[in-house]
């Protein structure tokens, strides 16, 4: 591991190390022989790629707990099963969870660590660009439930979040390229150059070392708005843009045999809420136009086939941010600026709906 190229960022209680083949410096890196036994939680998928580097670093001396790979598995049967796993490896309340793997791994990982036995730590190792772009980190941890996009969960920050690049090497092309969806919506709520920046290039042609770049520069801006608004009571909302309907299309879509990933269906959503700003007079359609333009050119879907719109308002209606029933929007300006807590009429998210249905 070369020094010069590692990140080194703090936020609360949490250490962010970002930097190129850290993994294998894990030991160093955190207390881990402070704990009573250490255990892994990952799935099918990350399971031959980054269990066995890890059983080497840690010298055996790890309980591994795996599960299937998927959104659909983000549940309460399976967080059963861990805090299951957990008990029967002899786990107590000063051991430590390591999750490595995508956002389901961080997220359900997260949650079942900060509810077991109320609660023990836990240290993410995030190995796919979304989850160490946003899912990863920020205290968010929780599961789906009844179709309901995350509708369980807990703030819950880790003890660090290792950012190793060098695991990107093993993500399918799909779901990087479905990654840049968060990045890209760093960019919108917060910083226009950045914007410019992430856009740029399609996905696959940034060099490692734009990629890293890139990485750090959404860490920080989604680590600023968090420092500032921990437990989503304002600022932070501004992360959702996107999401409002996103997870509806997410949600509907798990619940078909063409599931969506969650960045692409996060990328319909921006591409909706986009729609939305320029409908209320927000944004011009000239900046809505080059938004949708950025999103198609990084290889994300603008549209979606098969969706009933009464269906993706009713999903919507379970939405964290509502309050009292009404539907809050976190909605762009302009490109780099966002304002959160918006509401709108009816007839213009039926209008943004349609716009995205093939």
């Amino acid at each position: 591991m070369n020094s010069n190229n590692v990140t080194k960022l703090v936020s609360g209680n949490s250490s962010i190390i970002i930097g190129d083949g850290i993994i294998n410096e894990l030991e160093n890196l955190f207390p881990l022989s402070n704990y009573s036994k250490v255990a892994v939680l990952t799935d099918s998928n990350v399971v031959k790629y980054w269990l066995p580097t890890l059983e080497n670093i840690l010298h055996n001396k790890i309980q591994p707990i795996i599960i299937p790979s998927g959104e659909i598995y983000k549940t309460i049967s399976q967080t059963e099963f861990i805090w299951n796993a957990m008990f029967k490896k002899g786990l107590d309340r000063h051991s430590l969870l390591i999750n490595i793997g995508g956002g389901v791994i961080c997220d359900i990982g997260g949650f079942a660590a900060s509810t077991f036995m109320r609660g023990i730590d836990f240290l993410q190792i995030p190995t796919s660009l979304l989850a160490q772009v946003d899912a990863g980190f920020g205290g968010k941890t929780g599961i789906n439930f009844n179709s309901i996009k995350n509708g369980i969960g807990i703030f819950k920050q880790p003890i660090g979040i290792l950012i190793d690049t060098n695991t990107l090497s093993t993500l399918p092309e799909r779901e990087f390229i479905a990654s840049f969806s968060e990045i890209i919506k760093h960019g919108l709520i917060q910083d226009k150059i950045y914007f410019s920046n992430a856009t740029s290039k399609y996905p696959k042609d940034f060099s490692n070392s734009e990629l890293t770049d890139l990485i750090k520069g959404s860490v920080n801006i989604k680590l600023k708005v968090v420092e500032e608004d921990p437990l989503e009571l304002g600022l932070r909302k501004i992360l959702n843009f996107g999401h409002t309907i996103g997870h509806a299309i997410e949600s509907n879509s798990l619940q078909t045999d063409n599931h969506l990933l969650h960045g692409e269906a996060i990328a319909i959503g921006m591409v909706a809420e986009s729609k939305i700003s320029q409908l209320l007079g927000n944004i011009s359609e000239m900046d809505f136009i080059k938004i949708k333009n950025s999103i198609v050119n990084s290889g994300l879907p603008s549209k979606v086939n098969n969706i009933s719109t009464d269906k993706i308002l009713e999903i919507m209606h379970f939405d964290k941010k509502n309050i009292n029933g009404n539907l809050l929007f976190s909605l762009i300006t302009e490109i780099g600026k966002a304002k959160y807590d918006v509401t709108v009429p009816l007839n213009i998210i039926k209008e943004s709906i349609d716009y995205i249905r093939k």
